[in-house]
């Protein structure tokens, strides 16, 4: 590279230009905007049909139409989502085992069959259609064979198909058990009854032997499958362990939102308060108290897209006509004062 004037020192600085009176700038253009009302001479453009763009204010915004709820109808529950779950999506109910996962999602298919004609599909995998009859017509006296036989309520059989036996069931899934034939059969039983409300009691058989990513395949094509009937879903799953946490991870990802319950050992303390008068030492008061292990149920609510929700514990009991969830937050630990004065000795 040549320099005109060879005195200067040389410089590498990318920022040390020229003097910029130096430049001849008659043959540079005058205007370089790029503006609607630039004519672009001498480049062949012709902007005389342009429009500028209408303000951010003044475009049409879009339609956002009102996320619809629908009622669990389990006591105190729809109060801790805000109202009510959110329908056409697509709902993990995690717990261990003895929590009331099969119980709460069995009162929800109820409650839509009897309270607000909802019809439905339960999936079974890990109990048959039989037992899960028997259980809830002696626990509860639902009577769901009713529902079946009026063509509200399809009791899809997949356990039988799984596990290798024949079933007399209506609606079964055919031998051998695949997952193509699950989702064949889930989407059959959806549209044969309408269904609103539909259980996949649980996903942890449907997951057997599946790797992280075909589970999150399958989860998603079954969420599809579900949004696309206008259902809203129950994904039944017993509580990971600290071994399978990367299963537990797809799983919550992939739902629209998380109801976990828990089943826990804790300890209960009962006992009575007396007072005692004493005329020469002053009133006192004694416990006596004892403690006992018991079981105790709670639910929560992790996550829950599209609608504010409860983030306490939640204790919940299972009676004769099902779950009651107390809507008010768990108390741990309550403080007891006792105040009063002390007995004038003559």
């Amino acid at each position: 590279m040549s320099y005109e004037d060879q005195n200067q020192p040389y410089s590498n600085d990318p920022y040390n230009y020229q003097d910029s009176s130096q430049y001849d700038t008659s043959q540079q253009p005058q205007d370089q905007g790029y503006g609607p009302q630039d004519n672009y001479q001498g480049q062949g453009y012709d902007n005389s049909q342009y429009q500028a763009p209408q303000p951010s204010e003044q475009r049409p915004s879009q339609n956002l139409q009102q996320l619809q709820r629908i009622q669990s109808g389990i006591p105190g529950f729809d109060q801790i989502v805000g109202g009510g779950l959110i329908r056409d999506r697509v709902y993990l109910l995690a717990g261990p085992a003895g929590a009331g996962k099969t119980i709460f999602s069995s009162e929800f298919i109820w409650n839509g069959l009897t309270k607000f004609n909802e019809n439905g599909v339960y999936v079974v995998l890990e109990e048959t259609p039989q037992q899960l009859r028997e259980n809830l017509f002696n626990s509860f006296n639902w009577n769901i064979a009713n529902y079946e036989d009026s063509g509200n309520l399809i009791i899809l059989d997949a356990i039988s198909s799984r596990l290798g036996l024949a079933s007399q069931e209506r609606f079964v899934v055919p031998r051998p058990f695949t997952l193509e034939a699950l989702l064949y059969e889930i989407q059959t039983a959806i549209q044969a009854c309408q269904a609103r409300r539909v259980v996949i009691d649980s996903l942890d058989a449907m997951s057997l032997e599946l790797t992280q990513v075909d589970l999150r395949s399958l989860i998603q094509r079954l969420t599809m499958i579900l949004k696309s009937f206008g259902c809203t879903t129950l994904l039944v799953s017993g509580q990971a362990d600290n071994t399978n946490q990367g299963r537990k991870a797809v799983e919550e990802y992939v739902v629209d939102g998380m109801i976990r319950l828990h089943h826990t050992l804790e300890e209960s303390v009962s006992g009575e308060t007396t007072l005692e008068q004493n005329a020469l030492q002053g009133n006192s008061l004694e416990e006596d108290s004892f403690a006992m292990k018991m079981r105790s149920r709670k639910i929560e609510i992790p996550k829950m897209r599209g609608t504010s929700h409860s983030h306490y514990l939640h204790p919940f009991t299972i009676g004769e006509q099902g779950i009651e969830v107390k809507s008010e937050p768990e108390v741990t630990k309550r403080l007891r004062r006792a105040i009063f004065k002390a007995k004038q000795v003559d």
